[in-house]
């Protein structure tokens, strides 16, 4: 039993470090109108044999635990809460038009929700997790700044990198006035936006703790220590905050500043002047960090930011253009959805059916594409996960954990203003996994 508790553990740490690299096995390439469609695509993950695997070992260590006391079978109400999620969705394959997608889609609905299991019911070192999370981070954010640095990207069908460069059209790039094209760095992943948020968590949890244990370090008499961890710290949250930078992601940006403003509230509503100090100075630094990057880069935020030049004018338009096609397959679907994976499909049946397959995209809003493809009752049921988790997190008010409410503000802040929390398998694993670690905040640093 202790082998296979420590193979979970170890193999847990493993699989939060190389969750964003996306060496994948294409089973069926997704096609619309003869071009090639990647929310259509069904592809095997490395990293989904692995998490397999780990269900696969826990549920036998369960079946052991249930047959020696049985008396000792709990279950949580959340796991209520997701069955019923569940149900919803199977529901909504009955009621899609490619039931062959819907069923991967449901499939990777259920990895997510093994990682949530694992996250919130395995025995391992919470703090060792996190590191974890962070060194895989760490990976990601230096291979973005060299993205940005040399503007290009390398190719390696093993590790899933795809060739990225700014001068082919489709490539996600920041255009000056001037018709400059700047890439944003993608990392190993599909797209900068779900890189940014990758990092945007990043740099969430290294403040986090920071403020729970860096600076506890404090007490610690050997000041040799304390400075060495200090600008070890330091040095991977500049390195984190300038690839979050460079992604130019304005949802990680928002996401961000939100998720920082609900950590200092709560740090003000505790009344705790240390952890308040702490945050205080790791805002200063990181203010002086995004200065000198603005102080090179201006051109490229203020042309973010703003709404003049044509790239970032179709970028807008097509957002609130997906706004109102998803109202209307709603309206139209208003209780068991277009079926799970299925939103692009019902686009292009239901509003437009003649666009080149690049047209056919979710829409940049997680709330509003799940309420489209699972339908009310599964839209309303995650609304109601998101409440039962922020109350009991906010429920242990008298220790410092319950600041992983940041994590939720940040999480639920990202989801107004993309999809691919939902809709692609990184964003999947991703959001279950945060979500784990929000539920299970009963942590010992």
């Amino acid at each position: 039993m202790n082998k296979i508790k420590k193979t979970i553990e170890y193999g847990l740490y493993l699989l939060v470090f190389l969750l964003p690299w996306q060496t994948r096995l294409i089973l069926h390439a997704g096609e619309i109108n003869g071009g090639y469609f990647e929310y259509g695509t069904i592809s095997l993950y490395a990293v989904d044999l692995l998490l397999l695997f780990l269900i696969f070992i826990f549920g036998c260590q369960k079946i052991i635990e249930i047959k020696n006391n049985p008396e000792n079978i709990k279950i949580k109400r959340i796991w209520y809460l997701l069955a019923g999620l569940e149900i919803f969705i199977i529901i909504s394959i009955f009621n899609s038009s490619d039931k062959w997608l819907a069923v991967y889609s449901y499939l990777r609905f259920l990895l997510g929700i093994g990682i949530f299991l694992l996250i919130t019911s395995a025995n391992y070192n919470r703090l060792k997790l996190y590191y974890s999370f962070i060194a895989g981070i760490f990976i990601e954010a230096s291979y973005a700044i060299w993205q940005f640095i040399f503007q290009t990207s390398l190719a390696n069908k093993w590790l899933g990198l795809a060739v990225h460069d700014p001068k082919v059209l489709g490539t996600s790039v920041v255009e000056t006035s001037a018709g400059i094209r700047w890439l944003r760095t993608y990392g190993s992943l599909d797209h900068p936006n779900i890189l940014g948020g990758y990092l945007c968590f990043g740099v969430l949890i290294l403040i986090i703790l920071g403020i729970q244990k860096l600076f506890i370090n404090q007490r610690i008499k050997n000041n040799n220590y304390n400075y060495i961890f200090l600008l070890f710290y330091y040095f991977i949250l500049v390195l984190i905050f300038t690839a979050l930078f460079f992604t130019f992601s304005r949802a990680a940006w928002i996401s961000l500043l939100v998720g920082l403003l609900v950590l200092f509230i709560i740090l003000i509503y505790q009344k705790d002047y240390l952890a308040q100090k702490i945050f205080l100075k790791n805002i200063l630094f990181l203010g002086i960090v995004f200065f000198l990057l603005f102080n090179q880069y201006n051109q490229l935020v203020l042309t973010r930011i703003s709404d003049d030049t044509r790239l970032e004018q179709k970028s807008n338009i097509e957002r609130l253009e997906s706004f109102s096609v998803a109202k209307k397959i709603i309206r139209n679907n208003i209780l068991f959805g277009t079926g799970i994976g299925n939103y692009e499909l019902a686009v292009k049946d239901e509003v437009n059916a003649n666009q080149p397959s690049w047209y056919y995209q979710p829409v940049h809003n997680f709330y509003l594409l799940i309420f489209s493809e699972i339908g009310i009752f599964g839209g309303l049921c995650i609304i109601i996960i998101f409440w039962e988790i922020l109350i009991l997190a906010w429920k242990q008010k008298g220790e410092k954990r319950v600041i992983f409410v940041t994590f939720l503000a940040g999480l639920a802040c990202l989801g107004l203003v993309d999809h691919w929390l939902w809709s692609l398998h990184f964003g999947v694993l991703l959001f279950w996994l945060i979500l784990g670690i929000i539920y299970d905040n009963y942590l010992n640093f």
